[in-house]
């Protein structure tokens, strides 16, 4: 499977034509910034080797439109903050923001590689647009 099928919006859910789409990374990504913000977490570390948040959600108000593998998560939270979605030798950072209507969100990124697994720290920032 290459990067393009794990990062696509959305993909089919068997080979059948008209097949509906199933949620993607992507969209358990968007998921869990707005988890972050609706349950006031400034910070969050996604690890390959745990469950990811929501996994065990009991409410259907607050749980993810799938669960994904958390290797394809870290990757999409590395396209985002413009870090080249591979292992990497040593710690690298980004960041990446998403405009709401009367503010930003400013998401800053940790991201360390080992063999046996990657881990991706979150850190969540509000800027307020002045009116």
């Amino acid at each position: 499977m290459g990067l393009m099928d794990l990062f696509s919006k959305k993909k089919p859910a068997g080979d059948k034509p008209g097949a509906s789409e199933q949620p993607t990374a992507i969209d358990y990504v968007e998921w869990l910034l707005k988890y972050m913000l609706s349950t006031s977490r400034t910070e969050l570390t996604i690890d390959t080797s745990r469950a990811l948040p929501g996994s065990f959600q009991a409410s259907n108000t607050a749980s993810p439109p799938c669960i994904p593998d958390a290797q394809a998560v870290v990757n999409r939270l590395k396209i985002l903050s413009g870090v080249n979605p591979v292992r990497q030798s040593k710690i690298i950072e980004g960041s990446f923001e998403r405009p709401r209507t009367h503010d930003a969100i400013l998401v800053s990124t940790q991201f360390q590689d080992t063999d046996e697994k990657s881990i991706c720290s979150i850190r969540l920032r509000i800027r307020f647009e002045k009116a």
